[in-house]
């Protein structure tokens, strides 16, 4: 049997909207600047857009590595994408982007996986699973700071004149 999960994550971000969406659009990125992604690939040939198929590898602060793909359903630049993600997760993942000001933007993760992992599944039903919640919002954590770090740092996400607002 499955454990199902529900996440919210707000971020604010130094940036505007367009720069916070290419961050979030590009998940080729992400490894430069979310520590816990250590690998990330688009494994279709659709590059943006629904359809678009990615597959990553992510290591958090528990010993072992979760390997999953991504497939984005709906795409809506600059405000919204929603994605199918499937491997050690199955379920729903959409960010939604808010323009707060012209150099601020709010970015709201929602998530509803299940674990696919046998192991995983016994250790929540073993009284694990605030451990397992722990680790997400330490991953979490992560990405936000380390997002915040690369544009302090002046990363320029790829392709941002390409963008379409």
């Amino acid at each position: 049997m499955d454990e199902h999960y529900e996440f919210t994550d707000v971020w604010t971000i130094p940036a505007g909207i367009e720069v916070a969406w290419r961050m979030v659009d590009d998940v080729a990125s992400w490894p430069i600047w979310w520590p816990d992604y250590r690998f990330a690939e688009v494994i279709s040939e659709i590059r943006h857009g629904p359809g678009t198929r990615w597959h990553v590898k992510v290591r958090s602060d528990l010993p072992y590595k979760l390997d999953f793909n991504f497939t984005v359903l709906t795409h809506e630049p600059p405000t919204y994408v929603r994605t199918r993600v499937e491997g050690f997760f199955e379920g729903e993942i959409d960010w939604g982007l808010d323009r707060l000001s012209p150099d601020t933007t709010r970015m709201t993760l929602h998530e509803q996986p299940e674990t696919k992992w046998a192991l995983i599944n016994l250790t929540a039903r073993l009284g694990g699973r605030q451990l397992l919640m722990s680790n997400h919002k330490s991953a979490m954590r992560r990405g936000e700071v380390g997002m915040k770090a690369a544009l302090a740092r002046g990363y320029v996400p790829p392709d941002l004149d390409a963008v379409q607002v």
